[in-house]
């Protein structure tokens, strides 16, 4: 799977970012997945959160959620 974050990550958000894991059915229920794209039931992402709570990005594994966070200059915070 490839990772999905937004170039510009850090612009007008704070310094921490929450990793929430979050499984495929509500990772489509929220929209964060477009309805045409199928995801093995019970897939886990781990999606990128900035403080104000807005989606920065999602990944199917933590380090790729982490080491973005930490290379644009975020805090990652895990939240379950």
């Amino acid at each position: 799977m490839t990772d999905t974050f937004e170039t510009e990550m850090g612009g007008g958000f704070g310094r921490i970012a929450y990793i929430k894991p979050t499984g495929s059915e509500d990772a489509h229920r929220l929209g964060l997945i477009p309805a045409n794209v199928d995801l093995p039931h019970g897939m886990k992402l781990y999606v990128l959160h900035a403080e104000d709570g807005s989606v920065l990005g999602y990944t199917d594994a933590y380090a790729s959620a982490y080491g973005a966070a930490v290379q644009n200059e975020l805090t990652p915070v895990s939240v379950h």
